[in-house]
């Protein structure tokens, strides 16, 4: 697990345990006996922690998390990989750390014990403990502050971003940068002529009660909206105050005790559930086996929105593809969007000049489709109707080589219907990228009964190159996330036709943990785009019922969203800042005027925000266990990671199918029959969630 090496008077300890060089008890003890081995051996004057060329770690083991019961255990664990830490840190020798690529959690707490840090340029250091809803408990919240001071070290912790070796040498993060292959070298240059050798507990030049107390109402203003059940960056802060005010070690019982309070949280246990949801969505039995093939050139047919973040998140992953559209003009539009993104990315320092240029240069327009022959993957991405792709699928069809993957990216429609006059129909699969598709994580890979093993395991396997969490999903109009989300968008306009104001209804949903509400994600969608996706949903499964008048309204009305200026919202040129006018109230009330509402007494009382969010999840839940029913999914957990990844469900929650059990099965059938009663027919549970809840 560690390998000990003496280079001319420095013992080099090295992480030997590929690919992410985890942390667990076992690795924490080698390395113990590492450093004691060091401190007494002769040969040795000095002591180098590092990895491999490409990884120092990724930090703790995550199924250590998963281990804790009590919070005996969390102070345990948590002991433990502070003592690791206090052993590097009282090292009688100097101790250096070398660090390359990734420099996560754990890993980086190692880092600060030591008394130096070198780092290559590409590293990437991080303490993001907080995005599974628990803290650094190896000492980090407690030398970090001391190393870099209150403000920069709440900021890194409260975030859990990423920081470039360039930044951490700037704020005091690490001494040094050096090429990745000469760390060693960078370390013992440092030792000789750099800063000399401190132990992080022993510093107190950084930090002052003066500066904690702007610290801290900078980071609680920040905090003002988070949901409360997240602990995680409340005990942060406490920790990083404990560090200012009391002792080293005082601070160090105050994080055990905090890691105990938030390891335990419902919250924490939700997302370590989510997080390993969303990675073992490509763990196939059933494709484990099959031989794959090789995509060397890919195509993309049709250059909007779709088509051109699908192109370039193929170019970025160094797949050369081709790209067609009938309007010439549109292909130059979208090439022309490429090349800005690409550009926003170098700016933003999320991609290097060279990179973009190369990926750019992978983009290849074809003039005609029978330039798209030599393909050996074709994704069409042409306007959501099935006739219009039907024609696009014959014409690739027409010209593809035999083993060309025919690939759809329809959002709503059966592959059974694509399929039909197709010569080829094992070779076509679904491939749901998610808009912006060069960000987006998810790819609904969608099959059918007649698509072959290979083709499936093939786009399974192409889309993790890319970079994308893949998840295989059998062939249902909608598939897994917009059979879901589709409905729940549907209901806020429903809602809006009862009289609740969009603010109360995008308010809720904010409160409940989405990044925004389902009114705001309808403008930025395009209105025009939820009307047709529901049409084509209703067509499926007639029991969903028509979309409220009111989004036809404004569809009518020109209000499509934020591309065309208004939608729900009005926007100002330029800007995604939402603002009201009256143009939606009065859409409202012609609506009602022309389709009063059978057996109504008189307006109804207005929903609460509990009663709002009750009403929009609902709709969701009583679609997730339908989705089940017919085994759209393979299992809950693959639900549940589709969820948190396309529609930015929190994770706090778990996913859909998670939440709805944490709250109880029977409770959560009681409501919807209840809604359907009451509501709407579309909120009945289904035969299988009514199964569920009586076990």
């Amino acid at each position: 697990m560690i390998d000990y090496e003496i280079s001319r008077r420095l013992c080099v300890l090295r992480f030997n345990r590929p690919p992410l060089n985890t942390i667990d008890q076992a690795l924490l003890a080698a390395l113990r006996r590492a450093i004691a081995r060091a401190e007494d051996d002769a040969a040795a004057d000095a002591v180098v922690l590092t990895g491999s060329a490409e990884q120092f770690s990724a930090g703790a083991d995550i199924h250590l998390f998963e281990t804790i019961h009590s919070r005996d255990e969390a102070r345990a664990l948590c002991e433990e990989f502070q003592q690791a830490c206090t052993r590097i840190e009282r090292c009688s020798k100097p101790v250096v750390a070398g660090l390359a690529g990734r420099v996560m959690g754990g890993a980086l707490e190692l880092a600060l014990a030591c008394h130096l840090r070198v780092a290559a340029p590409e590293a990437q250091l991080s303490l993001p403990e907080v995005r599974l809803g628990i803290l650094p408990g190896a000492g980090g919240t407690q030398r970090m502050p001391r190393i870099i001071g209150a403000a920069k070290a709440l900021e890194a912790m409260l975030s859990g971003r990423s920081i470039g070796a360039a930044e951490a040498r700037q704020l005091g993060l690490i001494d040094a940068v050096c090429p990745g292959d000469e760390l060693i070298g960078g370390a013992r240059r440092i030792l000789r002529s750099g800063p000399p050798a401190r132990r992080a507990r022993d510093r107190a030049e950084r930090i002052s009660d003066e500066d904690l107390q702007a610290a801290i109402a900078q980071a609680e203003a920040t905090l003002r909206t988070a949901p409360p059940e997240l602990l995680a960056p409340r005990r942060i802060i406490a920790c990083v105050a404990a560090a200012v005010r009391g002792s080293f070690d005082a601070g160090l019982r105050a994080e055990r005790e905090a890691f105990a309070d938030c390891v335990l949280s419902p919250a924490a246990q939700n997302r370590f559930y989510a997080f390993f949801a969303t990675r073992q969505t490509d763990k196939l039995p059933e494709l484990a086996e099959v031989e794959t093939r090789e995509i060397n050139q890919a195509a993309v047919v049709g250059m909007g929105s779709m088509g051109t973040g699908i192109a370039q998140a193929l170019a970025a992953a160094g797949v050369p593809v081709a790209v067609f559209d009938q309007d010439p003009a549109a292909a130059e539009r979208g090439l022309g969007r490429i090349r800005q993104s690409l550009e926003r990315r170098v700016a933003d320092g999320k991609m290097a000049a060279a990179q973009a240029a190369a990926a750019l240069a992978r983009i290849a327009p074809a003039g005609e489709f029978a330039a798209l022959g030599a393909a050996d993957l074709v994704i069409e991405s042409v306007f959501e109707l099935l006739e219009v792709k039907r024609a696009v699928l014959r014409r690739i069809e027409a010209v593809c080589g035999d083993e060309t993957i025919l690939a759809t990216n329809t959002s709503t429609l059966s592959l059974d219907a694509l399929a039909e006059g197709l010569r080829i129909g094992e070779r076509l699969i679904g491939v749901h990228f998610f808009n912006p598709a060069q960000a987006m994580p998810l790819v609904e890979v969608v099959r059918r009964k007649g698509t072959s093993q290979r083709v499936a395991a093939t786009t399974v396997r192409f889309a993790k190159r890319l970079g994308k969490t893949p998840i295989l999903v059998n062939n249902r109009e909608g598939f897994l996330v917009n059979r879901v989300f589709v409905p729940y968008l549907a209901e806020a306009f429903s809602l809006l036709e009862e009289g609740a104001s969009p603010r109360q209804i995008d308010s809720a949903m904010v409160q409940f943990g989405f990044p925004m509400g389902p009114l705001t994600l309808s403008d930025m969608t395009g209105i025009d785009i939820v009307v047709h996706a529901q049409r084509e949903l209703q067509k499926a499964f007639p029991y969903h019922g028509p979309l409220s008048q009111v989004a036809h309204r404004l569809v009518a009305l020109g209000r499509t969203g934020q591309k065309g200026g208004a939608g729900v919202y009005r926007y100002a040129p330029g800007s995604r800042t939402a603002l009201d006018d009256g143009v939606l109230g009065e859409a409202v009330a012609e609506v009602q005027r022309l389709k009063p509402r059978a057996g109504a007494d008189g307006p109804k009382p207005p929903l609460s925000t509990d009663e709002l969010a009750r009403r929009l999840v609902g709709r969701m839940t009583a679609e997730a266990f339908r989705v089940l029913e017919e085994d759209v999914a393979r299992s809950e957990a693959d639900l549940d990671a589709a969820m948190v990844l396309g529609t930015g469900f929190p994770d706090y929650r778990g996913g859909i199918v998670r939440y709805a059990r944490s709250r109880g099965l029977d409770t959560v059938c009681a409501e919807l029959e209840n809604l359907a009663e009451t509501c709407s027919e579309r909120y009945a549970p289904s035969r299988y969630l009514r199964a569920l809840a009586r076990t």
